[in-house]
């Protein structure tokens, strides 16, 4: 049983004046199994107005079903917003070229790539590309459409590839989405992405083996090469050890044109505010 936190249910309740003006903004939540981050987001000015983000202790033993209660209880869904999107971390997805997606089909390539069987398989391309990513979105997490009847659904891998082909295809080196016990690995060489990939992780020292070990299999020399860190638990701890092993080693950092969050925020809570981006 958790312990109430009166300071952390204060922060999770959404402002009433950004209620009064929910149908003019975007809701966008992430959730993680042991983590919930949202953000309320205006288009009209390209500004951040709330952004919050929390532990959950994910002790029930199905995934997601916490940081699902977590949601679900707070009075963000109280008011029905422009647009509300949400996003999560799940290792069941993999890339398909556009050419070999049969509709229908969906369910079968991922449960052969995955080795699990996929509860609600969903297609999202990724045209830059010339594929298609496929991803099962876990029935705990399409719950929540009771409580967001207008929501829109999306990978974490979905929205990092669509960043990473947007910002950076063209330069050879590493991107790494670090959450608790979840890491996305994306490669790119000769504006190619070469590598997409989920690995589970304990600590520090897990990352860096992955990545050392992708780079080893693409024949790509990680003293000379880039990684760009994203994430909660992407740390100035993990970029010092990193950057004995790899040339050059930065932080995500969000479009000058998106305002309203403090300097150095940015890549902690790289998988709400990209929803501003790519949602």
């Amino acid at each position: 049983m958790s312990v109430f936190d009166p300071e952390s249910a204060v922060k999770a309740m959404l402002p009433k004046e950004l209620a009064a003006k929910s149908t003019s903004l975007h809701l966008a939540i992430h959730v993680h199994p042991e983590m919930v981050e949202v953000m309320v987001f205006d288009y009209d000015s390209n500004e951040v107005l709330w952004l919050e983000a929390f532990d959950v202790e994910g002790n029930s033993g199905e995934p997601f079903r916490d940081a699902v209660d977590f949601v679900t209880l707070k009075n963000w869904g109280d008011k029905v917003f422009r647009k509300t999107s949400i996003s999560f971390d799940h290792p069941d997805f993999t890339l398909i070229p556009q050419g070999f997606i049969i509709p229908g089909k969906e369910g079968e390539l991922l449960s052969f790539s995955t080795m699990r069987t996929a509860e609600n398989p969903e297609v999202a391309a990724v045209h830059e590309v010339g594929a298609a990513l496929v991803y099962d979105l876990p029935q705990v997490v399409k719950g929540l459409t009771t409580r967001f009847p207008n929501a829109k659904f999306y990978s974490s891998c979905g929205f990092f590839l669509k960043e990473v082909v947007k910002s950076a295809l063209h330069k050879d080196g590493f991107h790494a989405l670090v959450q608790k016990g979840f890491l996305l690995v994306i490669a790119c060489a000769k504006g190619e992405i070469k590598l997409t990939n989920h690995y589970g992780i304990q600590g520090q020292d897990d990352v860096l083996y992955h990545i050392a070990n992708a780079a080893m299999r693409l024949d790509m020399h990680l003293p000379s090469s880039s990684l760009m860190l994203y994430g909660d638990s992407a740390s100035e701890e993990l970029k010092e050890l990193l950057d004995k092993y790899i040339g050059t080693v930065d932080f995500w950092t969000r479009p000058e044109d998106i305002r309203g969050v403090k300097n150095g925020e940015d890549h902690e809570l790289y998988s709400v505010l990209i929803h501003a981006i790519c949602g």
